[in-house]
């Protein structure tokens, strides 16, 4: 066997003298040839790594921008379907605690009492006369034309505008993800071209609703053919698309009907998010110069533009707002303004108070107190099991916040919010007696480190799996520790039940920007209906009655805040908007009556 490898050596030996000797005494050509050939293949090699990462970096560019069109096939649109239900995800439930959500906006709804006055303050311009009387019967004819298109058969639609079918130039009344339903018809009485855009009634139209990024946007103001500027921003991602895919197929049919029909005026009208596609539609068509007169009549549009795209479309975009509608303020930015709010008001201490004030709650209260206390493993720390009477000295803002030091030792999980407790599951943590005796282990340590270097670095040769086994051997004892800690941190315990509610820190979605969300802003021009106690009630009205409706001219910066309402909801729908109306033009009629008496 030595015999066999002293052979092979010496073979080996030869070739690697034979090779040498033979490129020492050659000429050096070849040996040149190989070494560019080499050269040049590792810098091909280096470019197209080089090109190949290069192509990642663009693929995921790609993919981290939203669409900047509608979806093609059914392949896009579920891709498109599922990153806006990861970003919805993210946006609300993956911010919002379930405490927060459940008693932290009732709460403070309750406590900001209504705000709709401010809507009627020192900014705003009170509108009234016959003029706008005339104007609000127009819009209140447009906003019936609306509502009937959203939510009748279209035959019925047709009917009550007295359309034939000449009169329709197109009609798409299936809207699908990111391609909304709309129609064009041909108002006689008005002499003009009316586009009416669906708001979100299905699922997909929703869906388009909810791909609320903010995405880069532009509009070219248009001057007798030339752009004399350009207005940047960023405008909501949805409707930005919707409105693209809308004016490709609207462009080409209004132009031929403006040739025939100069005399025609263009309006595209909708509510909710039809009003937002509807505006940023018109920022569209307006580039066009055959369309540059295009107008926009928006009702309750959702706040999908930033300032300066809002404050360059008042000339041709007019938004009515009615009431405590919560849509034409609702954007992540408010609504992370929102949730700042409402994580400094008291709602905890508020829910204890409910709890107590309940004759069911507090005996489920008191039950729960009484089973801790005579159950051993409920009243173990570790459970975290906490009920509202822990939450009494705890109701200041000062006294909830936790320290830095708390937020890096304490491992948290979702809050689990029950009738008299709030349970929240945690792993086991490490109070401040065990990070005590932690630093005291430190020192035995380092003091064993200076015995002998042998012992040092058997220290440092114990495995975590055995550091493991010698916690559990002493459970039982650290269990009586940790008991009696229980009983002097209680304020702790009631720190880490907030932590467990609120839940500040919260992991970030892949799917989510890491910049700040942009203020957004409803379009064009605002006329708000707002409702204000009446200066003299008259005790034999009902309640309702009561509240005198006035139509003021808003300043923008009012939206830049959500205003919690009972009704914030429900005076957002269409119906609303029409009895609101109603209610006003009726008013404004009286008002004329009064005049007219007076004059005489």
């Amino acid at each position: 066997m030595g015999a066999t490898g002293m052979a092979s050596a010496a073979g080996t030996a030869v070739l690697v003298y034979l090779v040498l000797s033979g490129r020492l005494c050659g000429d050096g050509r070849e040996e040149d040839q190989l070494i560019s050939s080499a050269v040049s293949a590792a810098a091909a090699a280096r470019r197209r790594r080089k090109e190949e990462a290069r192509a990642r970096r663009a693929a995921r560019a790609r993919w981290r921008r939203w669409p900047e069109r509608a979806p093609a096939g059914w392949g896009e649109a579920a891709a498109v379907a599922a990153r806006t239900v990861r970003f919805t995800w993210a946006e609300t439930l993956g911010k919002w605690p379930l405490g927060e959500l459940a008693f932290g906006i009732k709460y403070y709804m309750r406590q900001q009492g209504n705000l709709q006055h401010e809507y009627a303050g020192s900014d705003s311009v009170p509108l009234d006369g016959p003029e706008v009387r005339r104007q609000l019967i127009s819009l209140h004819r447009y906003l019936r034309l609306c509502m009937y298109f959203s939510k009748k058969p279209y035959d019925v639609f047709m009917e009550f505008g007295r359309y034939d079918q000449n009169d329709v130039l197109i009609k798409k009344s299936k809207g699908r993800l990111l391609k909304p339903a709309f129609t064009i018809v041909r108002d006689r009485n008005t002499k003009s071209f009316l586009l009416f855009i669906r708001g979100a009634i299905s699922v997909r139209e929703r869906l388009t609703a909810a791909t609320g990024a903010d995405v880069p946007f532009h509009h070219a103001v248009v001057h007798e053919g030339h752009v004399s500027n350009v207005v940047l921003g960023y405008a909501h991602c949805g409707m930005v698309v919707a409105a693209r895919w809308i004016a490709k197929q609207a462009i080409p049919c209004l132009t031929k009907a403006v040739e025939e029909f100069p005399d025609y005026e263009i309006k595209t009208i909708g509510h909710s998010m039809g009003a937002g596609i509807a505006t940023i539609l018109t920022y569209i068509l307006r580039e066009n110069e055959k369309l540059s007169s295009s107008t926009c009549i928006a009702f309750g549009p959702a706040a999908c533009m930033t300032w300066d795209l809002a404050e360059s479309g008042k000339d041709f975009v007019t938004t009515i707002v009615n009431r405590n509608d919560l849509v034409p303020s609702f954007g992540r930015a408010s609504v992370a303004k929102l949730r700042t709010e409402v994580m400094a008001s008291s709602w905890v201490h508020d829910l204890r108070e409910h709890i107590q004030q309940t004759k069911f709650l507090g005996f489920v209260n008191r039950s729960v107190s009484f089973i801790r206390s005579h159950v051993p493993f409920v009243s173990d720390p570790r459970s975290k099991v906490v009920d509202a009477d822990m939450l009494l000295s705890h109701s200041s803002k000062d006294e909830r916040k936790p320290s830095a030091d708390t937020h890096g030792a304490v491992k948290r999980r979702h809050g689990l919010v029950c009738w008299s407790c709030v349970a929240a599951q945690k792993q086991t943590i490490e109070s401040s007696k065990q990070t005590q005796d932690l630093k005291n282990q430190t020192d035995s340590d380092v003091k064993a480190e200076k015995i002998t270097e042998a012992e040092a670095s058997e220290l440092v040769s114990i495995s975590l799996g055995e550091l493991n086994l010698q916690e559990s051997n002493n459970e039982d004892a650290d269990r009586e520790e940790k008991e009696s800690a229980l009983k002097e941190t209680d304020e702790e315990q009631a720190i880490e039940l907030l932590e467990s509610l609120t839940d500040e820190q919260q992991v970030p979605s892949s799917s989510t920007s890491s910049e700040e969300p942009h203020q957004m802003y409803p379009p064009g021009r605002i006329l708000h209906m707002v409702g204000l106690p009446a200066a003299h009630p008259n005790t034999s009205d009902q309640a309702g009655q009561e509240e005198v409706v006035t139509l003021y001219e808003t300043p923008r910066q009012l939206y830049s805040k959500i205003r919690l309402a009972r009704s914030m909801i429900r005076e957002h729908y269409m119906p609303k908007y029409i009895k609101t109306l109603e209610q006003l033009i009726d008013k404004l009629a009286d008002e004329g009556i009064d005049d007219q008496l007076d004059s005489l």
